[in-house]
């Protein structure tokens, strides 16, 4: 066989692994079978993907960070700082999307997407009527609702159980 057709095959492989398209039996049993034996070369792209996804939650964790503080400790005008949490939105659901077999760096990018929605969802409320609670109790109540559906969708019990919670609270302080 043409040996950059192997090393093209042998990355496949190693990706598939990595990413747990496949069992680790299968992919280790056709890693031995393309590298006839010898060991693949599989430890740089290890170490590779590491770094790349601590830089990745790093990238997360910062850029969550910023949106709050740009919300909460900035007095720029509402319409950019809404402008700014809907492109973080989109930011977050492009790294949902990129990290999806991830499961730590996907999970702290869905957090990212609804706190940022939950943050653009306060934003909205206060910008299209200020001062009236019972706009911003229907659109928590809203955001709840996302939350639990997201949660049943993607089988993630934390996030179903913090959207029953907080409709639980909205509930409670809408009869007090």
């Amino acid at each position: 066989m043409d040996e950059m057709r192997k090393k093209i095959i042998i990355q496949e492989i190693n990706s598939w692994k990595e990413s747990r398209m496949l069992p680790e039996q299968y992919c280790n049993y056709l890693l031995a079978l393309y590298c006839q034996g010898e060991q693949p070369p599989s430890k740089s792209i290890k170490t590779e993907s590491k770094k790349n996804g601590i830089f990745s939650g790093l990238f997360i964790g910062a850029l969550f960070a910023f949106i709050v503080f740009l919300n909460y400790f900035t007095e720029i005008p509402i319409r950019m700082q809404m402008l700014m949490t809907t492109i973080s939105i989109l930011v977050f659901w492009l790294a949902v999307r990129r990290f999806n077999g991830r499961k730590i760096i996907f999970q702290m990018s869905l957090m990212g997407m609804v706190l940022s929605l939950l943050l653009l969802t306060i934003s909205f409320a206060e910008f299209m009527a200020p001062s009236k609670v019972g706009i911003l109790y229907i659109f928590l109540f809203i955001n709840c609702g996302l939350w639990i559906l997201m949660g049943k969708k993607l089988k993630l019990l934390h996030f179903s159980i913090a959207g029953g919670l907080g409709a639980l609270v909205i509930l409670y302080f809408l009869l007090t």
